[in-house]
């Protein structure tokens, strides 16, 4: 009888481990290959406020008037945040997950911000997508700060560019830094980046990128 009893725990055990696994499973997959993922109403307004300046921003400095890209440091990093508008439809198209760098104290919850070479923080302010690729990084692209606080960011290398470190902890609320992922560029799952790298890529004019907080 004993005996049943165990292979009965066990199986009951098995079972519930399987059971786990493919929920978890399940859960990651849902959040990783959702993209496009619809934002929240909150998030929509807060890049439809900004889209506007970012259209006149765009037009003085000979970018892009098709597609802006948005990050807003202020959602969670296990939450999309990175938003790409369609400057002719007036609506974001695609969004995905963007990591932020560890540097000055920045925690995954709280990031802190910063112009400073070797900080290892992100910035913030109004960027151009280069068309460079990175000396590594072949699937990403150099940005170059356009505003006084983040006049470093193309001496700093920094890029928008993938990593499989997003992509393996997207599911938690706050993806954890990782200092070999991120020291301050717009790190983004590979998904997104693979989005993100054919419209750069075919678009004529550079994209504008917005990281605001």
């Amino acid at each position: 009888m004993k005996k049943g009893i165990r292979k009965w725990c066990w199986a009951w055990g098995v079972l519930t481990v399987v059971m786990v696994g493919a929920l978890f499973g399940l859960y990651w997959a849902w959040k990783y290959y959702g993209l496009p993922e619809l934002p929240d109403r909150r998030d929509y307004k807060t890049i439809e406020e900004r889209a506007e300046k970012a259209m006149a921003f765009a037009r003085r400095h000979n970018m892009n008037e098709h597609y802006a890209l948005f990050v807003d440091y202020s959602i969670p990093s296990g939450t999309s945040r990175l938003f790409v508008w369609d400057f002719q439809q007036k609506k974001i198209v695609a969004s995905t997950y963007v990591m932020h760098g560890p540097g000055k104290g920045s925690t995954d919850k709280r990031p802190k911000f910063s112009n400073k070479p070797g900080s290892g923080c992100s910035s913030l302010g109004r960027f151009m997508v280069t068309k460079e690729h990175g000396n590594v990084n072949k699937r990403g692209f150099r940005i170059k700060g356009l505003d006084i606080d983040n006049q470093t960011a193309y001496g700093r290398a920094l890029m928008i560019h993938g990593s499989s470190w997003v992509d393996g902890h997207c599911w938690k609320r706050y993806i954890p830094l990782n200092r070999r992922s991120c020291l301050g560029c717009v790190t983004v799952s590979s998904r997104g980046m693979n989005y993100l790298y054919t419209l750069i890529t075919n678009e004529k004019k550079p994209l504008l990128l917005w990281n605001f907080y």
